[in-house]
């Protein structure tokens, strides 16, 4: 009896280490002595995409309250004492772009544009999202979907898929940047439909699709 509960405890355990190693996790962390956004165990899907743009949104929520707090700072002080504070510390006083790296292959060097998941490009004046690049994406397949225009500020996406990877994504924004429906609207949004007509994700547009926004 006690070995037959032991084995029990013992296939639990590792039935929970095997699950806890395949979660998916999003760390800013140094990998060769290189800091980035490092994800591991990247699941590809609508789950994995929006575990990303969260990270990304709460990194540009938190960059944008500390810029502003010392642009503030150095607002209020003579030519000579900001020049001295701007060249004394390493805090950022625009934005930055936000790039997320799969985890490198042979674990050395820099990580290299293979290794990118996705890089969202900020404009430095506002911390918005310009642009969503998807490097590896673009090595992949077709993916059969249509955009249709269903009002002055909204259009629908239909993806023959049931979830949305990187790859669909890549695809989804192409065609929208192709068909330009939300170059007529101050405010658009595109809603992303799968099979069955389900709701995936949304995608909004602002200042005539100067900027973009995901929501999951």
């Amino acid at each position: 009896m006690k070995i037959f509960i032991l084995g029990i405890l013992l296939f639990t355990l590792s039935s929970c280490m095997k699950n806890t190693a395949r979660n998916m996790e999003i760390r800013y962390t140094s990998i060769n002595d290189v800091y980035g956004n490092y994800v591991f165990n990247f699941n590809d899907s609508t789950a994995g995409l929006k575990m990303i743009n969260d990270f990304a949104e709460k990194d540009i929520e938190d960059s944008k309250k500390v810029t502003d707090s010392l642009n503030n700072r150095i607002a209020k002080l003579d030519k000579d004492g900001a020049s001295q504070m701007m060249s004394g510390q390493s805090l950022p006083t625009s934005a930055s772009d936000i790039t997320f790296y799969s985890i490198p292959g042979d674990f050395s060097g820099e990580p290299k544009n293979d290794d990118i998941l996705i890089e969202y490009e900020l404009d430095e004046n506002n911390f918005k999202i310009q642009k969503l690049n998807i490097p590896k994406a673009k090595k992949k397949t077709q993916i059969p979907l249509t955009v249709e225009n269903h009002a002055l500020n909204k259009g629908i996406v239909k993806v023959s898929a049931k979830s949305i990877d990187l790859n669909t994504l890549y695809n989804i924004i192409d065609e929208i940047n192709k068909a330009e429906f939300h170059h007529n609207s101050e405010q658009y949004v595109y809603l992303i439909q799968g099979e069955g007509e389900k709701l995936l994700m949304s995608i909004h547009y602002e200042q005539s699709g100067k900027y973009l926004k995901f929501s999951f």
